[in-house]
């Protein structure tokens, strides 16, 4: 096997450069189907996740240092919107993403490094390590297979469609590689106004009027109907809450 006779630690770290690129991996086929306009993305991240593979593989020790550095990282973008994701596992690419594969990714590739670096200036390499060390591994590998699965069930199976009747009369606004298809809304300060949000992206998006208490999520490909009922005559900022998405908003007027 290719990784025969490298040191344990650093194949504890190769193993957390593997998942990172299986996840890079999926969301490439994934974006190449939907949102093929989008694919750079898994290509620059998946690079980088290689290139650091690599120098760990032949740069030895000090590759784990690039190991170190790039872990530190990971926890960063593994930590960002973490509630938010976590709370969304009907969202199978912002649950599983960041809080699920990365930081599974990252624990190995620090828990790797470290370890490596410590061996190494204790004078000893060893192509064995501690038993504990890799059941725990294996043991996180298996909950980031189930929690991908779930998700990934959640997802497919909780698309919401709005029906044909409630479209009737009702304004759609679109959200597509991340952007709304509308910068003004228009709704009556009297009766009721209807508006179907449609997300044909892959990610959880949020519509969201802050002066007027609405906060509705729509998940991937999904759609969701929402009513205003009398609002007061105004001009309001609606927008997608979602971090990384702040050039999705937009502006209502009420009249």
């Amino acid at each position: 096997m290719i990784l025969v006779g490298k040191p344990y630690y650093a194949r504890i770290a190769l193993l957390g450069i593997a998942v990172y690129l299986f996840i890079e991996a999926v969301i490439l086929v994934v974006t190449l189907v939907y949102e093929p306009s989008e694919a750079w993305y898994p290509f620059l991240v998946g690079g980088l996740a290689l290139a650091g593979g690599a120098t760990i593989y032949f740069v030895h020790p000090w590759g784990l240092l690039v190991g170190l550095m790039g872990g530190l990282f990971g926890i960063l973008f593994s930590m960002d919107s973490i509630g938010e994701n976590l709370s969304s596992p009907d969202s199978f690419l912002d649950f599983a993403y960041r809080p699920v594969f990365w930081l599974a990714g990252t624990i190995l590739v620090l828990t790797g490094s470290i370890g490596g670096l410590v061996q190494h200036f204790r004078g000893y390499t060893g192509a064995s390590g501690p038993g504990v060390v890799t059941k725990a591994a294996i043991g996180l590998l298996g909950v980031v297979a189930g929690l991908s699965l779930y998700s990934a069930i959640l997802t497919v199976a909780g698309i919401d469609h709005v029906s044909r009747a409630d479209k009737e009369g009702a304004t759609m606004l679109t959200a597509s590689v991340w952007r709304f298809d509308r910068e003004v809304l228009a709704a009556a300060s009297g009766g009721t106004t209807k508006i179907v949000v449609k997300n044909n992206d892959l990610n959880l998006h949020t519509f969201t009027v802050d002066s007027l208490d609405i906060d509705v999520k729509v998940g991937p490909r999904g759609e969701r109907l929402v009513l205003l009922d009398s609002p007061r005559a105004g001009a309001y900022e609606f927008r997608c809450r979602i971090t990384g998405h702040e050039r999705m908003r937009g502006t209502l007027r009420v009249e």
